[in-house]
């Protein structure tokens, strides 16, 4: 005769044994180091740094906070060179206390090249599709004169 209590006991751990089999070594939201050549190796050029929004339930939208460091999110919106199609631009997310200002742009255009610093990639799956977030430490001029130097922050502006 089989002891009843003693099989589900033992159901229960081999269940529980097969749940640890299951879980990922690496943590859902991990940042992956890359470097700024390998991600735009083209140059990445600024269009706008606005303040990034988090969508919360029933669509309304509020400013976003950094999960890591608690700091406001701020979303550099510009475009890749090296991208193909019709969709070039990208979002690069920076977390700092102030609004990151952009590098001037290049004499006698709309172009304001910059390099990021502390590149970190997070990859997600939407629609059964691979995406990633893109994030920063810091964003500096791609110009020769100006390279390595940090560009100048301003307060951040309330959000609406």
């Amino acid at each position: 005769m089989y002891d009843m209590a003693r099989v589900g006991r033992l159901h229960a751990g081999a269940v529980e044994d097969q749940r640890k089999v299951h879980r990922m070594a690496i943590p859902g939201g991990h940042r992956f180091p890359i470097t700024f050549d390998e991600l735009f190796p083209e140059g990445f050029f600024v269009m706008s740094v606005d303040r990034a929004v988090d969508w919360a339930e029933g669509g309304k939208s509020k400013p976003a906070v950094c999960k890591i460091t608690g700091l406001p999110v701020w979303a550099v919106q510009g475009t890749d060179p090296s991208a193909k199609g019709k969709n070039t631009g990208q979002v690069v997310k920076m977390a700092a206390a102030v609004q990151p200002v952009p590098p001037e742009t290049l004499a006698g255009t709309p172009f304001r090249p910059a390099v990021f610093r502390g590149l970190k990639v997070t990859p997600y799956v939407r629609d059964g599709w691979v995406n990633y977030t893109i994030w920063a430490d810091d964003m500096v001029s791609a110009l020769a004169p100006n390279r390595g130097v940090k560009a100048e922050s301003k307060p951040a502006q309330n959000a609406a």
